[in-house]
């Protein structure tokens, strides 16, 4: 999706608030939908290498289940701000920390500098967090026209924890933007709540004395004109009870994003190919020749199954790039890549195993080389396949299919080897060994040396009396 089409779609309206001692910067979707507003003290520290106060207000109708504010260009690396209920009527805010596009890691160090003000909590619908925070950082100077933020949501029944590490859904279809904000505009005075007309509460307090992660029974204050979940006109000149007078203003941020359908549809394209190409195809084409098939067509097999883990790792390489990730330190993408390498020299072993079964009639050393190289890459690639459903935050059950199906392949491909190693030679119905070739094609051979004077070629006594020595090669 193109970023105009996704502005178009969330229709975003920027509002500045301003009043004597504030002007911090606000922006919002359409009506009844999350808003977001930042402030930075004139006199504040803060930077890309350095902590100092940040002002930031998270607020959305109860029927969200999260909102988050992120510093940064991407979730990898960000600075994530989530708000939730707490199910006492409340609001949690955990501080959590981006490691990729998988659920953000609660952070302790981060939520040490969290502090709650006056007019967070929960009324009328509209969940409101006004947030002071010490132990940020920016992903630019305090002064930077082009502040890399993201911002997502997600809409859902309710969390309702007071734990800041509570497990989030992950956001559906297109509920995440980024965002570059003019920081120029969102400069405050004082280093004072600037959510609250007039305010003189002391930082670090809330206005009954709330801890920093849960909210205090405070009536919130809210920036887009306490819209909830009975106002949705988005007619802002009949809600405006901010702080200040609410001006329409379309300068200062300039948003973007990724089609997360698009990463959706790539994500479960991606795991199907994966997931049966590594648990299906490649196990049963091994049965296959373990019971006797023809090694042409196991060979045509599994080409065909190695020009679809190239699809699958295609598909792969994609929805890393839309999702930003870094191929050297994700696990799974790094497993990944180095895997489909090594597979890619099978085919090698594999021709040169078939040449020299069909010369010799027998295993050589590269054929015992091909066996063993392939069961080792088809258990690496099962494991990382798990790490994928790890690294997309795969359902349970999913997980527990994947491991089903992929233990009872291999079972079945481990009593097939056990079987045919017990068998009689020939294991199943597998090719004859060389010596065995051998003793059906010499005449004669039951297992007992000629008699002295006897041959089986109808020759006569020319050498009677002389045992004749044998030799099977």
């Amino acid at each position: 999706m193109k970023t105009s089409r996704l502005q178009n779609t969330f229709a975003w309206a920027v509002t500045g608030f301003a009043s004597l001692s504030t002007a911090q910067y606000t922006f919002s979707p359409s009506s009844n939908a999350p808003t977001y507003s930042i402030g930075i003290p004139s006199g504040s520290s803060i930077s890309s290498t350095s902590t100092g106060p940040l002002y930031f207000h998270l607020e959305a109708p109860t029927s969200y289940q999260w909102v988050a504010l992120g510093i940064g260009s991407q979730m990898a690396g960000a600075t994530i701000f989530v708000m939730y209920a707490d199910g006492n009527g409340n609001i949690t805010l955990s501080g959590r920390r981006g490691t990729g596009q998988v659920e953000p890691r609660a952070d302790s160090a981060l939520q040490a500098g969290l502090e709650l003000l006056e007019g967070t909590g929960i009324a009328n619908g509209v969940m409101v967090a006004n947030v002071r925070c010490t132990t940020c950082r920016l992903q630019s100077s305090a002064s930077s026209s082009n502040s890399p933020w993201i911002a997502a949501w997600n809409t859902g029944s309710a969390i309702d924890s007071t734990s800041t590490s509570a497990t989030l859904r992950q956001h559906a279809g297109n509920n995440r933007v980024t965002a570059q904000v003019d920081l120029s505009q969102a400069s405050i005075s004082s280093d004072s709540n600037p959510f609250i007309s007039g305010s003189t509460t002391t930082p670090g307090t809330t206005g009954s004395g709330s801890s920093p992660t849960t909210a205090s029974t405070s009536t919130p204050t809210s920036q887009s004109g306490g819209k909830g979940s009975g106002d949705d006109d988005g007619n802002s000149s009949d809600d405006s009870k901010g702080n200040g007078s609410s001006n329409t203003n379309t300068s200062g941020v300039t948003f973007g994003g990724t089609n997360f359908n698009a990463i959706t549809d790539y994500q479960k394209a991606h795991g199907i190919v994966m997931g049966v190409v590594v648990v299906l195809l490649f196990p049963f084409g091994a049965i296959f020749v373990r019971m006797g098939g023809s090694g042409i067509v196991h060979g045509v097999l599994q080409l065909l199954s190695l020009c679809a883990l190239l699809v699958g790792l295609g598909l792969g390489v994609k929805l890393g790039n839309l999702r930003s990730m870094n191929f050297t330190s994700t696990t799974h993408l790094l497993c990944g890549l180095i895997i489909v390498g090594l597979f890619l020299l099978q085919p090698i072993f594999g021709i040169i195993h078939h040449i020299q079964y069909k010369r010799n009639l027998a295993r050589a050393g590269v054929s015992h080389l091909h066996i063993w190289y392939g069961r080792i890459l088809m258990i690496l690639a099962v494991v990382n396949g798990g790490f994928g459903l790890r690294l997309a935050a795969n359902t349970t059950n999913g997980k527990i299919a994947y491991g089903v199906v992929a233990g009872v392949m291999g079972l079945a491909y481990i009593v097939i080897c056990v079987f045919k190693r017990k068998g009689s030679g020939r294991g199943l119905t597998g090719p004859l060994r060389k010596e065995e070739s051998v003793r059906q094609q010499s005449p004669g051979y039951s297992g007992t040396p000629p008699e002295v004077g006897q041959y089986h070629n109808g020759s006569g006594p020319a050498h009677a009396g002389r045992r004749e020595n044998v030799v099977f090669k």
